[in-house]
């Protein structure tokens, strides 16, 4: 095709695949590096040191090789536990929680309403639900918070339904952040399986209920295999979400070391002005949920084979 030929859109993208293409992938790249790069290696390096933010090695730092590794993992250390409370949160408010109830909830979008006034109530009710999960995740994560902390304190309704004495979120910390998690985080489990229900044709379904096939067959051997993609895709995106979640934890129960890791990071950078030491806490984390993950992308794989 000789130049005269070219329209305007051929020499557009030719001009995106010589140096110009690479020129407009540099400030991306610079960005990266500011706010992504720089931050994990300055992490690292921090962990490394005697750094605090104030006494004489706020400024005067030295190398101390693996100390601050040694005291996290310590006797006195509150950081095991954090680590061990963190997997409890995200098995039971994440795993469990957020993705067996989206699951429970994603067929609502798609089931028939029965005639009469019956299915008028079922609509009722389904829009009620549905409104109810949906604010939960729109709404800005500090008023939920506070939300949280009104209904869980001394004579709130959660406290006074549970028959609790003094604040929920005092007497049962770890049960009353994970059920404020699974209320918080629900809407996105439930959209992704929506939208995955949606992309499997009818006649699927159909094939099923003519071969014979009970509910409880079409969900084990039908609906659930072809929304293993999904599952294991949320099962990601949640894990790494919920093992990094702060806002709502700090806001019912303030910086407790011992609850939360997230909470240990900043009880050390913030209280005890040792970012060093919360640098440490935040590589290991790092690691734990870097292991996570690739497992997840093992089983991702053999479902995608």
């Amino acid at each position: 095709m000789s130049g005269a030929s070219w329209g305007f859109g051929d020499r557009l993208a030719a001009l995106f695949e010589g140096k110009l293409s690479r020129l407009l992938v540099l400030p991306a790249l610079v960005m990266i590096g500011i706010f992504v790069v720089f931050p994990i290696v300055w992490s690292v390096c921090l962990s490394f040191t005697n750094y605090f933010t104030i006494g004489p090695t706020a400024v005067h730092y030295s190398f101390v090789g693996l100390t601050n590794y040694l005291t996290l993992f310590s006797a006195i250390s509150e950081f095991p536990a954090s680590i061990k409370n963190s997997f409890i949160f995200t098995i039971f408010s994440a795993l469990i929680g957020q993705v067996f109830l989206g699951l429970a909830l994603a067929p609502l979008w798609r089931m028939k309403p029965p005639e009469g006034a019956l299915g008028v109530l079922f609509k009722v009710l389904r829009t009620i639900t549905i409104t109810v999960v949906f604010v939960s995740w729109i709404i800005p994560e500090s008023v939920a918070g506070y939300a949280w902390a009104a209904i869980t304190s001394e004579g709130g309704i959660l406290t006074s339904l549970f028959g609790v004495k003094g604040a929920l979120y005092t007497a049962k910390p770890m049960f009353t952040i994970i059920i404020a998690n699974i209320w918080r985080g629900t809407a996105f489990s439930m959209i992704l399986f929506t939208a995955a229900l949606e992309g499997i044709p009818n006649y699927i379904y159909e094939a099923a209920e003519v071969d014979g096939a009970t509910p409880f067959q079409r969900v084990r051997y039908v609906i659930l295999p072809l929304l293993a993609y999904a599952i294991i895709v949320d099962l990601i995106l949640i894990t790494i979400w919920t093992f990094g979640v702060f806002t709502m934890p700090f806001m019912l129960l303030g910086p407790r070391g011992d609850i939360l890791w997230t909470l240990y990071v900043y009880q050390q950078a913030v209280q005890a002005f040792d970012p060093a030491l919360a640098a440490t806490a935040s590589n290991v984390m790092f690691l734990i949920v870097l292991v996570l993950i690739i497992v997840y992308f093992k089983v991702l794989g053999r479902f995608s084979r």
